[in-house]
């Protein structure tokens, strides 16, 4: 299978990577290999469900061939309680929150341990657990809901900041979408939105060329 570039063919991180023996190092050193292993492993979950849509045994899925670093690489840089609104290719962000394999075929096979209790098509994920919302068919619909959610978000860290000694930890919003849905009338509204209103959120376009 085609290999991501985070290790040397040693299997050890790239060299110009720091050499001290620091707590810190080793840190970034595990991260980078957990990194590496969702990496592969989303790329062999996609091949396998992928496969069974092919032999017609689940009814739709869509792969994030080429696009699992940008998952992972995003992913580890968010905290657990900022909202992620994705499309359809961001399972590697579910996957590095905790999501299992054995939930990803619930959801796709649409069974009763699914936790929309098979009520979406398959690769519409959601976790609210994992402050992952449910993802929406019709592109760009998921942007204007980010700006609400993270206007939301802000409202409540203001409001706990003014009002407790111990007020809420700060968390934001990010909105996955591909270039073909910058062209939607969404993305227009949500940044407009996000500009008038301040509200603490990312605007994560891929432009992986399908539009």
């Amino acid at each position: 299978i085609h290999s991501c570039s985070l290790l040397h063919p040693s299997k050890h991180v790239y060299p110009d990577m720091p050499k001290d023996n620091d707590t810190s190092t080793k840190i970034q050193k595990n991260s980078l290999l957990r990194a590496h292993r969702q990496m592969i492993r989303l790329r062999k979950m996609d091949t396998i469900l992928h496969n069974a849509q092919r032999q017609g045994r689940i009814s739709f899925y869509m792969t994030c061939h080429g696009e699992e670093s940008i998952h992972i690489g995003s992913a580890s840089a968010l905290s657990p309680q900022d909202h992620v609104f994705a499309q359809y290719r961001e399972a590697g962000i579910l996957m590095w929150r905790g999501f299992t394999l054995e939930q990803f075929c619930n959801q796709c096979f649409s069974n009763d341990l699914d936790l929309g209790r098979g009520r979406q098509m398959p690769v519409h994920y959601g976790c609210r657990a994992l402050n992952y919302h449910t993802i929406s068919s019709p592109l760009g619909t998921q942007l204007t809901q980010a700006v609400g959610a993270a206007y939301k978000l802000k409202l409540d860290y203001m409001a706990s900041s003014s009002s407790s000694d111990n007020p809420k930890e700060a968390a934001i919003a990010i909105a996955y979408f591909g270039e073909g849905a910058a062209s939607t009338i969404d993305f227009h509204s949500a940044c407009n939105f996000a500009s008038t209103i301040q509200t603490p959120m990312i605007f994560f376009c891929r432009n992986n060329g399908y539009a």
